[in-house]
C-alpha cells in the first residue's frame, strides 16, 4: 500500500513547489530557481536569461530521452513508437547523439557546472563547505554561476543552429 501525504497550498509554496499548466503542484528545478532569482542574466551577452534556461532544459531533455545508462535494455529495444514506427532504441540513439554533440560544444571548464545544475539538478556550492559565509565561498559560487551562464550560452548557440538546419 502506498501512503500519500497531502500538504496545503501554503506549505507547497514554502517548499518551492509551483503550479503547472494542469493545476498540480510540482517541485521547481534548480535551473528554474536560478532563472527566477536572476542568476541567468549576464550583462553584455547576446543571449537573455530565457534563452539560457531553454538551452539547459533542452540538454536535460536530450539526456533523459537518450536513456544514456540503459541502452542495452531489452524493453527499450522492443518498444515501438506508434506514430512514427521507429523503435525506442532508434529514438534513444537520436537523442544520445544530440546530447553528445551538445556536450562537445561546451568547453571542459564549463561542463561540470552545467551538468550539476541541468542534469543532476543540484545547487552550486562554494569551495569552503565549513564556513558558508566567507568571502571566498561567495566568490566561488559567483564564479561557478558565471561558468554556468557561459556554458548555457554555448548550448543555446548549438541548439539554435540545430533548429535553423531543421527549418
Amino acid at each position: 500500500m502506498k501512503i500519500k501525504y497531502v500538504i496545503d497550498k501554503a506549505e507547497a509554496k514554502r517548499k518551492g513547489y509551483h503550479k503547472n499548466s494542469r493545476g498540480t503542484y510540482i517541485n521547481k528545478s534548480v535551473l528554474d530557481k536560478y532563472y527566477e532569482q536572476g542568476y541567468l542574466d549576464l550583462s553584455g551577452s547576446e543571449y537573455c536569461a530565457e534563452d539560457r534556461k531553454q538551452a539547459g532544459e533542452r540538454l536535460a531533455h536530450d539526456y533523459y530521452l537518450s536513456h544514456y545508462n540503459s541502452l542495452k535494455s531489452p524493453i527499450l529495444a522492443v518498444n515501438i513508437i506508434p506514430t512514427t514506427g521507429e523503435s525506442g532504441m532508434d529514438v534513444a540513439m537520436f537523442f544520445r547523439e544530440r546530447y553528445i554533440n551538445a556536450l562537445r560544444h561546451v568547453p571542459y571548464e564549463f561542463w561540470p557546472v552545467v551538468r550539476l545544475v541541468c542534469i543532476e539538478d543540484k545547487e552550486l556550492k562554494g569551495d569552503d563547505e565549513c564556513e558558508k559565509k566567507t568571502l571566498r565561498s561567495k566568490n566561488s559560487i559567483f564564479y561557478k554561476k558565471m561558468l554556468l551562464n557561459l556554458g548555457l550560452d554555448r548550448l543555446f548557440k548549438f541548439y539554435s543552429k540545430k533548429i535553423e538546419k531543421s527549418s
